[in-house]
């Protein structure tokens, strides 16, 4: 039995052994077995080991941005908010190693992001200051000296302080070619091993990824972003290629925009990328500032930085070698910022600035004439200055609002081929009679050429001494000191003999010309030199708008054929009457069609950028220093600022858009400044309400002697009242004198200065307004005493600075600090803090003194010089005109200040147009004003009306 049973199994495991079976088994088995002394290995003799090696732990933290706060107007009205955009960010995750073929797959798939970006038609939004023009040509936009050299420091990748000023001089086309080398963009290649070779558009947007990236020391799982606001087109495409671009992503963000552009946007300003100057004074008050911030950059954005940005969120987390988290240590979510509420109503602003461009324009349009400048202008009144209509035909060409590039293009209109044909033609015969005139000259002096030939003349010279052409350096003590340097301030130099005076003496670069090794003299190297000129000139478009300026002074390129253009350019709206009537030839049609489209608005002022083109009203409550409103004309488009092409167009317009006019520019007060002369002399005690003077037309008391504005007749006998009501010049300068005058009778131009600035200081005139934008600091007059009393001397204040001293006035001594914003709220608003007024100092004078100056001030609008101006006004407005003279050949500047009621002040408006001609001006935009505060006039009846019914209005004070 037992025989048998182990028979049995001996026949069974013969057969097993035997089988497929068995043989699958013991495979298994030896599978398990291996397997089984690896997960030993794995997790009880090496584990620790192995685990440490898989998660090599690192601490990463990732920040987000909280929620920037919105900004609202006096009426709650929105001014600023945040709204959702996708932009492109870039991370190094740690993907590429640091061989050649690392590098070389990085650099293909930057090349491949670049060219999905180009392709939708984006920039790059990066902080390598270098770009492309139009023309191919490399150009730094850093902006200033320093911000160069960090850059160029950043590109050679050492510390300024290491380098040379030699390391420094590189043009914008070798720091370009430093920067691909570095980055080894040019020495690329593809899977096949083919060199791939870039063009200088896609190296520079690679360049540029890469250098932002590296400003933030290209750190592991640091976003950064390199273009904003794309289309879903471009979000949808990045998203599919992500498997080959490594470490790009489509973030949505919050960003910032604007309502109510133009009209508020110096106030609210704008926000933008923090630079790398100015991260360093932001982390003295938060160090939680990075460099890929977004900060306020101006206006209120700026001043209210700490309360609209929030705090930031922080995520600590441990992640291992490809990114995965591991652990997350600690996480603080990210807090809204607080929202801001300003003094200013929208609906105000887009009134008032309205008012301010009809105003412009109807004096604008009453200043062009058809007649050219007579011999006799320069010794007219400034206010009578005129307008050649060749000068507002030129200004189409010269602020850009034609675009002459296009004359030229293949999609060009009639007018515009006929522009590009005249101008060739022209520019050819301009050129050789230039280049002609340089090297065999007719005359021995600038002044004898005829004058285009003199503007030529002086723009090569110009040309030459500008530091990025580096051929002559003006800072050089050897050319300051040269005798050719002398005698072309003299005129009695050619520039012929200027520029061989420079070759001779060595501080005239002729390094540009490349010469060779073989020998020239002066007169080979100057011909050469003429040569070179001749070609810049050629291919330089300032120089073309010289050119322009004169070919249309001399009717080469008519006047009615750039107004043609303005329909074929789509700057005008279709009218194919008016094009058909233009293009019959008719000048003066052509005048009469362009005065219409000024009278209109459909051509600007700020288009045209003549005189005037800008200006600036400033409403303020007289009972707390809130600002009502604060207008600048005119003004840009703050949702834009931050695109390239626009910030570009913007600083190359001629009536300086970016400019706050009403914090900014600063002017002479002229006449204004009288009433606070007046309360000097009568707190001081050299003036009494009694006290007389006879105008008699001149003052003689000084040297050179003062004219009144009324000469050769006077005004005769005048106390204070009189002085203001009739803005009598003979009668403050004779008051600067008094003021002037010791105890003892005796003159001492120190004195009077001191008491004049002493109460210029007294009413806020030697300190900033108080507004929270920024501001230019005013300059109270430290000469002439006489002068200055009349506000001449060297008084430069702004509408704000002026504004803050006519409502101390209208209250009768409150000077308070200005402000602009009214209280501040946690997003779901509940107040954080209300800005209450800020009173600087009370003014105790004599109630005797201010009703003086209040009565001076209300008969001038009644009875004195400006009477004419507010003929029919209800209103009970006191005020006071100012003209002030900068330059002969220009009008004057227009101030206004006043406030209204006259028996109980509740506002004041205060007006500045610069080159206004007179402060007639100036006054009648301010009583249009007063008729919209007061309920006279409404927006829509503004929005609804053109310049049609303006024109200048001499005052003469």
């Amino acid at each position: 039995m037992i025989k048998e049973i182990f028979e049995a199994i001996k026949e069974f495991t013969v057969r097993f052994v035997s089988s497929r079976l068995f043989a699958l088994g013991l495979i298994f088995s030896i599978l398990f077995m291996v397997l089984g002394f690896r997960l030993f290995d794995l997790q009880i003799v090496n584990g620790e080991k192995y685990l440490a090696d898989y998660q090599n732990r690192t601490l990463a933290e990732i920040t987000s941005n909280g929620t920037r706060g919105n900004i609202y107007d006096r009426d709650g009205k929105l001014l600023a908010y945040n709204e959702l955009q996708y932009n492109i960010t870039i991370t190094d995750n740690g993907a590429y190693d640091t061989s050649v073929d690392g590098i070389n797959s990085r650099n293909r798939m930057l090349m491949r992001l670049a060219q999905i970006i180009e392709k939708h038609g984006y920039d790059i939004d990066g902080q390598y200051k270098i770009k492309l023009d139009d023309s191919g040509e490399f150009y730094f936009t850093t902006n200033s000296e320093d911000d160069r050299k960090r850059l160029i420091s950043n590109i050679r990748g050492r510390n300024i302080e290491d380098l040379s000023e030699k390391d420094f001089n590189l043009t914008a086309r070798q720091a370009f070619e430093v920067s691909k080398s570095r980055y080894r963009f040019d020495n690329m290649w593809d899977e096949k091993k083919n060199p791939i070779v870039l063009s200088d558009k896609l190296a520079l947007d690679m360049i540029n990824i890469f250098y932002t990236m590296r400003l933030t020391a290209y750190q592991r799982y640091q976003t950064t972003t390199i273009v904003k606001n794309v289309s879903e087109e471009c979000t949808a495409e990045i998203l599919e290629a992500k498997g080959e671009l490594k470490g790009v992503d489509i973030d949505n963000v919050s960003v910032r925009k604007y309502n109510y552009a133009p009209y508020m946007s110096h106030i609210v300003g704008y926000t933008g990328q923090v630079q790398a100057e100015q991260l360093e004074e932001l982390k003295k008050t938060d160090d939680s500032y990075e460099l890929n911030d977004i900060v306020g950059v101006w206006g209120i954005e700026k001043s209210m930085e700490s309360e609209l940005k929030g705090k930031k969120g922080y995520r600590q987390m441990y992640l291992n070698s490809v990114g995965s988290i591991l652990e997350v240590v600690s996480e603080t979510d990210a807090a809204a910022g607080n929202d801001v509420y300003t003094t200013i109503s929208a609906n105000d602003q887009i009134a008032i600035y309205h008012l301010l461009e009809q105003e412009l324009a109807g004096l604008l349009a009453s200043k062009i004439t058809e007649q050219d400048l007579n011999d006799d202008n320069a010794v007219i009144e400034q206010s009578e200055i005129t307008i050649p209509v060749k000068d507002a035909y030129y200004q189409l060409i010269n602020n850009n609002i034609l675009d002459s590039a296009h004359f030229s293009s293949a999609e060009e209109g009639t007018a515009e081929r006929r522009i590009a044909e005249a101008f060739e033609a022209n520019k050819k015969t301009k050129l050789a009679a230039i280049q002609e005139e340089l090297l065999h000259p007719t005359t021995s002096g600038l002044k004898e050429l005829p004058q285009d030939m003199q503007a030529y003349i002086v723009y090569i010279y110009d040309y030459l001494g500008k530091k990025e052409n580096g051929i002559i350096d003006t800072t050089d003590q050897k050319y300051r000191e040269s005798e050719a340097y002398a005698a072309w301030k003299d005129d009695t130099i050619t520039l012929k003999d200027f520029i061989l005076s420079g070759i001779d003496e060595a501080w005239l670069d002729t390094s540009k010309l490349e010469l060779s090794d073989e020998y020239y003299d002066s007169d080979n190297i100057y011909t050469l030199f003429v040569q070179m000129l001749i070609d810049q000139l050629n291919n330089n478009p300032d120089f073309d708008k010289v050119l322009y300026k004169y070919a249309i002074a001399n009717q080469i390129i008519p006047g009615y054929v750039l107004l043609m253009a303005l329909f074929e350019q789509g700057v005008l709206e279709e009218d194919p009457e008016a094009y058909a009537q233009l293009s019959a030839g008719d000048e003066h049609y052509a005048y009469t069609f362009l005065i219409s489209k000024i009278r209109k608005i459909e051509i600007t002022p700020a288009q045209l950028a003549l005189d005037p083109c800008n200006g600036s009203v400033v409403v303020t409550d007289v009972d707390t220093g809130k600002v009502r409103a604060l207008v600048t004309y005119p003004s840009f488009d703050n949702n834009r600022i931050t695109d390239p092409a626009y910030l570009k167009k913007c600083n190359n317009d001629l009536s300086l858009p970016l400019l706050n006019g009403a914090t900014q520019t600063q002017l002479a007060p002229g006449s204004t400044f009288k009433p606070l002369t007046s309360v000097a002399a009568l707190e001081e005690g050299v003036l009494t309400l009694n006290t007389v003077i006879d105008c008699t037309g001149v003052y003689e008391e000084v040297t050179p002697n003062i004219r009144c504005w009324i000469y050769p007749q006077s005004h005769g006998r005048e106390n204070v009242v009189d002085g203001i009501k009739n803005s009598c010049n003979f009668f403050f300068a004779a008051v600067g004198h008094l003021l002037s005058t010791d105890e003892t009778g005796n003159y001492n131009q120190a004195i009077g200065l001191e008491r004049i600035h002493k109460y210029a200081s007294l009413f806020g005139l030697d300190s900033l307004s108080g507004v929270e934008i920024d501001e230019a600091m005013p300059r109270i007059s430290d000469y002439d005493p006489e002068r200055s009393a009349m506000g001449q001397g060297n008084h430069a204040y702004n509408v704000v600075q002026l504004s803050k001293y006519i409502t101390a006035v209208a209250n009768k001594g409150t000077v308070f600090d200005l402000s602009v914003i009214d209280k501040v709220t946690t997003s779901d608003g509940s107040i954080v803090k209300n800005i209450e007024p800020v009173v600087v100092r009370e003014l105790n004078f004599s109630d005797l003194t201010w009703n003086a100056v209040h009565k001076g001030l209300r008969e001038m609008i009644t009875e004195g010089v400006a009477k004419r101006v507010f003929l029919g006004q209800d209103i009970p407005i006191a005020g006071k005109t100012g003209t002030a003279q900068e330059r002969e050949d220009r009008g004057n500047h227009a101030v206004f200040v006043s406030f209204a009621p006259y028996g109980d002040p509740e506002i004041t408006v205060t007006v500045n147009i610069p080159y206004g001609y007179s402060s007639g001006n100036a006054a009648n935009l301010a009583n249009t004003v007063y008729n919209y505060c007061y309920g006279k006039d409404s927006l829509d009846a503004i929005l609804s009306r053109d310049a049609s019914g303006v024109s200048a209005l001499n005052v003469v004070d």
